[in-house]
């Protein structure tokens, strides 16, 4: 039987420090400031179903055992078969610390631990005040999957120093370790320069020059098509939107659709990897993911081929069959 998500946004708890990019009021609206055992259970005691408790916008193993805990008891008190899924640093699990963590939430039904690595590239992690290293991530994955929870990882694109190359890079690097039977849920957020941030102070300064719109969809779109590649379950691509992001963004690549217009690159991309000069074979069911936006999928893959956008829609072959990814 199916779970249904109910998403609890804790912005910020258990973050030790903010990290140069982030907002999660903005990003989550302003959404579960308060957000308490007690809150959670009240939306539990109406569920008559089993359902995914999510808490995201924060660090969830962070903050403090019987905390936690008062979390986590709540969905011994839902419908048989409901479940918890949290995002939080991988440094939470590293050391002795995170072996106490990893002992605590085996008694509870987790679905997922979704772990933020923005990048593994440790120049760009500590420009950006993450507190952890390549090889305490690691270290992380390795118990988290030792201890068989199912894992998900949310990863950027854009960051300082960061460049597309290393955003691929590090897909294909975190998926050597996911196991062949599984696959983890990936998602791709890009940077953007949200109002209040030191990002926005370092933008300002000019220390730091946000990727375009165009930038960020061609590197979003690279790193979808890696993630698949290697077996992620990709299951978000841009932050939700809202009328509290739209206010908030200073610059970068931000657009409402932007999950979309990533994904028209990716269907561009992967096209012209299977077949350089078409005919190239596309389920009717995604055929939006070419047409939509004006057409971008087909612009693209006019500009990669060297041919016209209508010459590229000459060479498309619509099936009701499933294509490769």
């Amino acid at each position: 039987m199916g779970r249904r998500r109910i998403a609890f946004f804790v912005p910020h708890m258990g973050c030790g420090r903010k990290c140069i990019y982030c907002d999660q009021n903005a990003i989550t609206r302003g959404a579960g400031g308060h957000v308490t055992p007690e809150t959670v259970a009240d939306v539990v005691s109406a569920q008559r179903s089993p359902v995914e408790l999510c808490f995201f916008g924060g660090s969830f193993a962070r903050i403090g055992t019987p905390r936690m805990r008062a979390f986590l008891d709540v969905v011994c008190r839902a419908p048989e078969g409901s479940a918890v899924t949290f995002s939080s640093y991988p440094g939470d699990f590293d050391g002795d610390t995170g072996l106490e963590t990893i002992r605590v939430l085996k008694n509870y039904p987790i679905a997922t631990i979704e772990l933020g690595i923005p990048t593994l590239d440790p120049v760009v992690l500590k420009i950006c005040r993450r507190d952890d290293d390549p090889a305490a991530i690691m270290r992380a994955i390795e118990r988290i999957r030792g201890n068989g929870f199912h894992l998900g990882v949310q990863m950027m694109a854009g960051l300082p120093r960061q460049t597309a190359e290393s955003v691929t890079r590090d897909v294909k690097t975190l998926g050597s370790m996911m196991p062949d039977d599984v696959a983890w849920h990936f998602r791709l957020y890009p940077c953007l320069v949200l109002r209040g941030t030191e990002l926005e102070r370092m933008y300002r300064r000019e220390e730091y020059e946000p990727l375009s719109l165009e930038e960020g969809i061609r590197a979003g779109g690279a790193a979808i098509l890696e993630a698949e590649r290697v077996g992620f379950a990709v299951i978000r691509v841009g932050l939700t939107e809202s009328e509290s992001l739209k206010k908030s963004v200073v610059a970068g690549p931000y657009h409402p659709a932007f999950g979309e217009l990533a994904m028209s690159e990716k269907r561009a991309l992967s096209l012209r990897s299977e077949n350089p000069d078409g005919p190239w074979t596309i389920e009717r069911r995604v055929l939006s993911q070419l047409t939509g936006h004006g057409g971008r999928g087909i612009r693209r893959l006019a500009e990669m081929s060297g041919i016209s956008e209508r010459e590229a829609r000459d060479r498309l072959v619509v099936t009701a069959g499933f294509p490769s990814r």
